[in-house]
Parts: structure tokens; sequence; C-alpha cells
């Protein structure tokens, strides 16, 4: 079911019924993330994230993209994994808080100016 996922990467829907089986394997192995012992989640995880990142369109294609495909990329940024999005939007928000907490290198000047 991973590999059939991949491979929409390459050969995008053509049809509303693609889709809608290309959004049920989503959350199926979304599913399986949820219910995945902890220790192998972050397996299921790297399975999972770069398949739907692999999904998306850069903002040049998106207008001139199929309307199946728009649907696609909108599935993936809005209905696939809640609960995975604010943990990811968490963690992404946490990590520009720790490098904005260290700040820009400073040089202490051995020598007084004022």
């Amino acid at each position: 079911m991973v590999e059939k996922l991949k491979a929409v990467e390459r050969c995008r829907p053509g049809s509303a019924t693609e889709l809608l089986a290309v959004q049920e394997g989503i959350r199926v192995l979304e599913n399986l993330v949820g219910m995945g012992e902890e220790q192998n989640r972050v397996q299921l995880l790297a399975l999972l994230v770069p398949t739907l990142i692999s999904y998306l369109l850069d903002e040049n294609a998106i207008s001139s993209a199929p309307h199946v495909s728009k649907g696609l990329h909108d599935f993936t940024v809005i209905g696939a994994a809640p609960e995975l999005k604010i943990r990811l939007e968490s963690a992404i928000r946490a990590n520009q808080a720790s490098t904005a907490a260290q700040g820009a290198p400073t040089i202490k000047l051995k020598t007084s100016f004022f």
C-alpha cells in the first residue's frame, strides 16, 4: 500500500475515484501510525510524512494543476492527520523559538569605547 501511495507522486490521480482511493490509503496509513507502538511510530511517520509532502504542489504549479491534483494538495494540507498537523506545527514553533532564543552570536570586546 505504501508503494502505491508513493507512486502517486509520479502519476497523479486522473479521476475523482482515483483521488478518493488515494485519500483512503492516506487515512489507513494515518490510522496505522496512531495504532502503532510508540517505538515504531517514528518508522511509520518516516513513511507517511515524505509521502504527504510529495503530494504538495509548489506555488507555480498550483494555478495550472488539474482539479484532481489540487484536490489531493488540499486534502494533504487541510484534511490529513489533524493530530499530526498540530504536533508538526508545535514542533516547528518550538524549533523556531529555540533558534530565536539562541539569537545571533555576540562578540565581547576587550576594550570599551564608551
